[in-house]
């Protein structure tokens, strides 16, 4: 799939990452392929037609992973592949100052704010009691307090048997609903951190040596 103009290095930022191009970038389609312009460098970086459409859905909130599902998709191909082709070759247009990570300011920007950095766990004293398909019930002890989960909610509170956080939270829901929309996934999270956190379901998880 990569087929731009260096070979590709191994990436350390790993699925969860999210890209956009850089401000400098300018890039022209043609039939066979792209040309993107290194505008302060005055460099050519070429494209193939897959390695575009890669390019083309970064948006600095969807992470790799997110948009290696919707490639993967498009190509009627198995994710774990694409996936690694996709990391492999936004290494190396981040190398070449095609892409650039974006920070937690730069997702804010671009309307994907997250609780950055935050990582959330399940309150290991409140009770889970699962109703079947229907989802299941919670009981906190400390405040008497109860919440029923749908489904979705259920898939969340499994996930934070460990701490993650919200975009770790989102990457996991993507890989267990495949067929949920990678923006409607965000929503569900945002709303159940929202709704578990202010009744001790759910608490932030302090970093070591942290007030």
């Amino acid at each position: 799939m990569n087929d731009s103009s260096s070979t590709a290095t191994a990436s350390d930022g790993g699925a969860l990452a999210c890209f956009a191009l850089r401000d400098e970038v300018a890039i022209e389609d043609f039939e066979e392929g792209s040309l993107v312009l290194l505008c302060e460098q005055l460099r050519l970086v070429q494209l193939n037609p897959t390695a575009r459409d890669v390019v083309g859905r970064l948006d600095g909130q969807r992470s790799v992973r997110q948009v290696a599902r919707a490639v993967a998709e498009a190509l009627a191909q198995p994710l774990e592949p694409v996936l690694a082709d996709v990391v492999e070759l936004l290494a190396d247009l981040e190398r070449q100052g095609v892409v650039e990570r974006c920070s937690a300011a730069a997702k804010c920007e671009r309307g994907g704010c997250m609780s950055e950095g935050k990582r959330y766990l399940a309150n290991p004293d409140v009770s889970c009691r699962e109703e079947g398909p229907e989802g299941a019930l919670l009981f906190n002890p400390d405040t008497d307090g109860t919440t029923v989960l749908n489904p979705t909610g259920l898939l969340i509170w499994e996930a934070l048997r460990e701490p993650r956080t919200e975009e770790q939270l989102v990457a996991c829901l993507v890989e267990a609903c495949d067929e949920v929309p990678a923006d409607q996934v965000g929503g569900d999270v945002d709303e159940f951190l929202k709704t578990l956190l202010p009744g001790g379901f759910v608490g932030e998880v302090l970093e070591e040596g942290a007030a």
